[in-house]
């Protein structure tokens, strides 16, 4: 066959499939609406944690936490302790008022713990740390998810049953208990596409993720990229394209135009 008829050929048939790919999303994003979850990525760096976001309506939060001396501060990195800035301080007291003070409640939230200290030392401590809470250990939910820094997969289900694990491959996917402690998929948007986020993402590049959100839907997990573009047309995207979890670093701005867009009420 001549080669560039075969070329041709080919380009054609990715066209078919975007196309076909546009039309699918579009005609189950009604039922993926119910489905879109906000993240606030690296929520302590808001000018309020943890209130900001709620008040936004996103329910997954993610917050880096460090151990040094006995405790478990929010932060990146040890360079950026500041005193008192611990994860009961910024999240596990917050979540407890609230729910005493019914500001709110547990509906779905997902707290993303992003170890960034030795995964095990630092375990052990927040475990003996989630104890004193009752209230939110206990609650159907709530979830606490641990990110980062983890033990090894074999090694999941030795943890508490509240205690789940982000898992970050869609190349080796583990069975049985370790499997059921696995919460969500979570991939580097930046392994997979260049796109800023501005203009058209490239037929390929949507093709690829595509592949991969269904891959992590056939293995029922729902799916967040980290590192992606936060605009208007990157949410758009990733919504269509039926990411479950919309990461940002811009709350307000994320939770309007889903709203605007009657892709979250």
């Amino acid at each position: 066959m001549n080669k560039t008829l075969l070329k041709e050929g080919t380009i054609f048939i990715k066209q078919l499939l975007l196309i076909f790919l546009f039309f699918s999303s579009h005609f189950v994003m009604g039922q993926h609406e119910k489905n879109i979850r906000m993240h606030s990525h690296n929520d302590y760096y808001q000018n309020v944690p943890f209130w900001k976001a709620l008040s936004c309506g996103l329910s997954s939060i993610e917050v880096d936490v460090y151990l040094q001396n006995d405790q478990l501060y929010v932060t990146h990195s040890a360079s950026e302790i500041i005193e008192n800035r611990t994860i009961e301080e910024l999240y596990l007291n917050p979540i407890q008022k609230m729910i005493e003070l019914k500001l709110g409640d547990l509906d779905a939230l997902q707290l993303l713990i992003d170890i960034k200290s030795d995964p095990y030392s630092t375990l052990l401590k927040l475990i003996s740390i989630l104890e004193q809470y009752p209230k939110l250990i206990t609650n159907q939910t709530f979830s606490i998810v641990i990110s980062g820094n983890r033990p090894q997969p074999k090694e999941y289900p030795d943890y508490p049953d509240y205690i789940h694990f982000d898992y970050q491959s869609l190349e080796e996917i583990p069975r049985g208990k370790t499997w059921e402690k696995v919460a969500l998929i979570s991939l580097n948007f930046r392994n997979y596409s260049n796109w800023n986020g501005t203009g058209n993402m490239t037929n390929q590049d949507q093709l690829k993720i595509k592949e991969l959100v269904d891959k992590a839907h056939q293995h029922g997990k729902p799916f967040r990229f980290w590192g992606t573009p936060d605009t208007l047309e990157s949410w758009t995207v990733f919504s269509a394209l039926g990411i479950d979890f919309l990461n940002t670093d811009d709350p307000i701005g994320l939770s309007t135009f889903l709203k605007q867009q009657k892709l979250y009420h």
